[in-house]
């Protein structure tokens, strides 16, 4: 699985790409948006690339009204979700994809009291409605018999004690790094933490988990054996 992930920032150059050389965008198989960015980009990306997509939000607003309400269905109870480019925000959701399982979490460190800011113990309590619903996907797929799929984390603000600042916006979830350790996710992709610039790699391993700041934009290949990460996408951005 090839991953073009972004956060927090516009890569002209990839917009660029889309338009005048798509074909060299061929081997990428999903889109994923650790937050922070307008939801015009988004879309442009999803709609000029025509690939699968998962989404959480940041701690600012998306400036582009196009992001929007629809009703949940069924499956999301009385609550709304916010959807963009016609999908549903993944925060504190698990979603099958291909051989992975894809759970987010957005929105930072509880700081000013606006929109998308969670306490510690909000976000526990997130972390723990998602925990329920890999363990009911593990379930489901040994009782089908079917291959045990790896995890992939997203989400916007980082990990207590890596890659996140002292700064209390920029600090990270201590419930991450126990849900991280317990859950063992192969990969775990966020934002927030702006770097030098795009072409900056921030990445660690923790046990079996690679952990990628994707600020900027970022293009990881996944395999079961190994990750591979090409930090700023392509020549000219």
């Amino acid at each position: 699985m090839k991953i073009l992930a972004v956060s927090d920032e516009l890569s002209r150059g990839l917009e660029t790409l889309i338009v005048n050389d798509p074909q060299k965008l061929d081997d990428i198989d999903v889109i994923v948006s650790c937050g922070d960015l307008d939801t015009e980009y988004l879309e442009f990306l999803v709609d000029g690339m025509r690939r699968d997509f998962f989404f959480i939000r940041g701690n600012h607003p998306l400036e582009n009204s196009g992001e929007y309400f629809e009703p949940q269905k069924a499956a999301f109870s009385s609550r709304g979700v916010r959807y963009v480019a016609g999908q549903p925000d993944l925060h504190g959701r698990v979603a099958a994809y291909k051989n992975y399982l894809f759970a987010g979490f957005g929105g930072s460190m509880w700081y000013n009291g606006e929109e998308n800011q969670y306490s510690e113990s909000e976000m526990a309590k997130t972390v723990r409605s998602v925990e329920r619903s890999i363990a009911w996907y593990r379930l489901r797929d040994k009782f089908l018999g079917r291959q045990r799929k790896e995890l992939v984390v997203v989400s916007h603000a980082p990990i207590a004690n890596i890659h996140d600042l002292p700064d209390r916006p920029h600090k990270g979830f201590k419930c991450f790094k126990a849900f991280m350790d317990k859950a063992s996710p192969f990969l775990w992709l966020h934002g927030h933490i702006h770097l030098a610039n795009q072409y900056t790699n921030q990445i660690s391993t923790e046990g079996p988990t690679t952990i990628v700041n994707v600020f900027g934009c970022k293009i990881i290949d996944v395999s079961r054996k190994s990750i591979q990460v090409t930090a700023h996408c392509y020549i000219g951005s």
